[in-house]
């Protein structure tokens, strides 16, 4: 794959989750109406619950993912000054990602499948309490399937591409478990583990010998590729279970697997998105475009390379801060949760404090749009993470589970203000790269002003009636009463963020025509 052809398939994933975004969007400003009691005629209960499902998924794989995928499908090659292992799977990694995407947005939107995020078990079983039809159950899960099938393609491209050049010059077999032995000796230090073992110094560690942006790519990559294992599993456990109850010569019973322990596994791969696409994934993209922007060396670059290891090891030890409310959940467990989830407040502040100190060495600074971006982000992560750590505490955690504060000010603030900022912030700086031409500063300033202010002020108005008790994913058919203000504020804070979106689609076709952009594309 040429330069040229690695450009053409960035800018179709951008452009792609892009449109998941506005999808997301509009379907999250629909659900706000509806819980104000508007738009009732519009859509049902059944309708707001579906569409909750489909508002997470699209926004997280559809949007998140796949505009991740778009930058590092350009920029691992750029940084390596290598080609993608494989163009095919380079191809069938997108149309994989959007097939699913489609089924499970189609499956939830039209046909009101609503399992919510969450996916709790034993959902099969409740077809004949709700009324779901087996079909949209097989559908779903099919779709889950093929959007984590889909991610496993790129990352298998993704570790290829860093590890197998150097294999190749070595004469050695490049098979693919030589890939996984490369990648976990890298991405957990083992060969400096083992030089102090052995008392060997060639076992020296491998991570020094690529840009620390690729460290954080591979390292992030193993949080995310397990999750990809653990619900892509649950999609195709869904889909089982379906046929289970569409044959009649198959027998599956939903006590074949426990509920406690499903939650348990679910909860470790579901929160391995955060750490990886989230955390590890965002301080990477922090690393390569703060020093190329203010052509300087990243503070702590050699400190910052055994940050990323600490939250690597320590993303794998957090889920259990998802389940303090559940009081069958073992009190060790419980205790473990939220200790791993102070370590992540140590190793994101040590992010921020580099990159923050990177940009305060490099004075004069010269604020573009991409830095900007950078420290919006960090606002919201500063933000939505300083609730998370609040909320993981045994105590606050009664309180504030089931309500707007988990979804408010630590969910959409840290989604919508850190990680969105950092994507919108990649795009930015990957656009003259990808296209020859620059996007406006005017109204990249009004973009960032109305996305940032707007999901700031969404996020703590969500918050703060959920400091009041108001729940998450629950209607109040009888009228909102005291949160109702809450909600007001908090979608005139969604109109800023969709009003910001708006502003940047026509900053891009603004400078570069649709039809040209087609032409890119295709």
């Amino acid at each position: 794959m040429d330069e040229e052809e690695r450009k053409r398939i960035s800018i179709r994933f951008v452009v792609v989750s892009l449109v998941f975004l506005a999808l997301a969007g509009i379907e999250g400003i629909l659900m706000r109406l509806r819980l104000m009691n508007t738009l009732v005629e519009f859509f049902d209960e059944k309708h707001f619950y579906s569409m909750m499902t489909a508002h997470p998924f699209v926004g997280v794989y559809g949007w998140a993912y796949m505009a991740v995928m778009g930058a590092f499908y350009f920029l691992v090659p750029y940084i390596l000054k290598k080609d993608i292992y494989s163009k095919k799977a380079a191809y069938l990694s997108f149309w994989m990602m959007l097939t699913g995407l489609i089924a499970v947005w189609s499956t939830t939107f039209l046909t009101h499948y609503a399992p919510l995020y969450t996916l709790y078990w034993p959902i099969p079983v409740a077809y004949t309490i709700i009324g779901w039809d087996l079909y949209s159950i097989l559908a779903f899960g099919i779709g889950v399937g093929l959007i984590l099938g889909g991610v496993l393609v790129f990352f298998g491209n993704m570790f290829a591409t860093i590890f197998l050049p150097a294999r190749q010059m070595d004469g050695g077999p490049a098979s693919p478990w030589y890939i996984i032995k490369e990648l976990l000796t890298t991405a957990f230090n083992l060969d400096k583990i083992k030089a102090k073992i052995t008392g060997i110094p060639q076992y020296t560690s491998k991570a020094f010998n690529y840009p620390v942006f690729v460290v954080a790519v591979f390292r992030g990559c193993v949080d995310t590729t397990l999750n990809a294992f653990v619900i892509g599993g649950v999609g195709i456990l869904l889909a089982a279970f379906a046929i289970g109850n569409l044959a009649p010569s198959i027998s599956l019973s939903t006590s074949m697997v426990d509920p406690l322990v499903y939650k348990n596994v679910f909860w470790w791969g579901l929160d391995l998105i955060a750490d990886g696409n989230v955390l590890i994934f965002t301080a990477g993209t922090w690393y390569l475009l703060v020093p190329l922007l203010l052509n300087r060396t990243l503070y702590g670059e050699n400190v910052v390379r055994t940050v990323i290891l600490a939250d690597l090891v320590v993303s794998l030890f957090v889920w259990n801060h998802h389940m303090l409310a559940d009081t069958p959940q073992p009190i060790f467990l419980q205790i473990q949760g939220q200790i791993f989830t102070w370590g992540e407040l140590l190793t994101m502040g040590l992010t921020m404090f580099a990159v923050l100190a990177t940009i305060w060495f490099a004075r004069p600074v010269k604020y573009n749009m991409p830095l900007k971006f950078v420290l919006v982000s960090i606002t919201g992560y500063a933000v939505g993470g300083l609730a998370g750590i609040i909320q993981a505490n045994y105590a606050s955690n009664r309180f504030f589970h089931n309500t707007q504060w988990v979804i408010g000010i630590h969910g959409h603030i840290q989604l919508l203000v850190g990680l969105s900022s950092t994507l919108f912030a990649a795009i930015y700086a990957l656009f003259p790269l990808l296209t020859g031409k620059n996007l406006s500063d005017r109204l990249g300033n009004i973009h960032l002003i109305l996305w940032s202010v707007g999901g700031l002020v969404m996020g703590l108005s969500m918050g703060l009636a959920g400091t009041l008790g108001m729940l998450r994913r629950t209607l109040y058919p009888m009228g909102l009463g005291l949160y109702e203000p809450y909600m007001v504020v908090a979608s005139l804070g969604a109109f800023m963020m969709a009003t910001g979106f708006l502003v940047f689609l026509v900053n891009v076709l603004k400078t570069v025509k649709l039809k040209d952009l087609l032409k890119i594309i295709f």
